[in-house]
């Protein structure tokens, strides 16, 4: 397993009012080092944590975390 910490990334939304908002992710942990699941997991815990709306969507060219931790 991976983990990530100190996730930040910024919101595409075009259609609510996150559009262009910066977020952070405390930690996520992950079965997998790529950055597909990276992704997939953060699109989950924004939807869950942070629910922006239905059209809340992340910019992937914005995210940004620290050196990855095995565990």
């Amino acid at each position: 397993m991976w983990k990530y910490n100190n996730i930040k990334f910024v919101y595409a939304n075009r259609v609510g009012s996150k559009f262009g908002e910066g977020g952070l992710c405390p930690s996520l942990t992950i079965y997998v080092k790529s950055r597909y699941a990276l992704m997939q997991a953060l699109r989950v815990w924004v939807e869950e944590v942070n629910f922006g709306g239905e059209y809340t969507d992340i910019d992937p060219r914005s995210v940004t975390h620290d050196k990855p931790i095995k565990v």
